[in-house]
């Protein structure tokens, strides 16, 4: 006897070359904005943003210097 035949699934996964290209992004609001430069050289810290409603209406920036220890 042979062996039962052999049932094979083959997905077919969309090439990326024929997706149409991804829609350009908005650009950030002054928010968005504000957020990011918050971010932007800070090494130690934190970022806090407070939401109401959907909407950033608090951006507070706490910095840590680290000191070097030596004498």
């Amino acid at each position: 006897m042979g062996q039962p035949p052999v049932n094979t699934v083959v997905a077919l996964l969309p090439n990326e070359a024929d997706a149409p290209p991804p829609a350009p992004s908005p650009p950030p609001s002054e928010a968005e904005r504000a957020v990011l430069e918050a971010l932007r050289g800070i090494a130690y810290g934190q970022v806090e943003v407070v939401v109401h409603s959907s909407r950033i209406v608090q951006i507070t920036r706490s910095q840590k210097v680290r000191l070097d220890n030596a004498p």
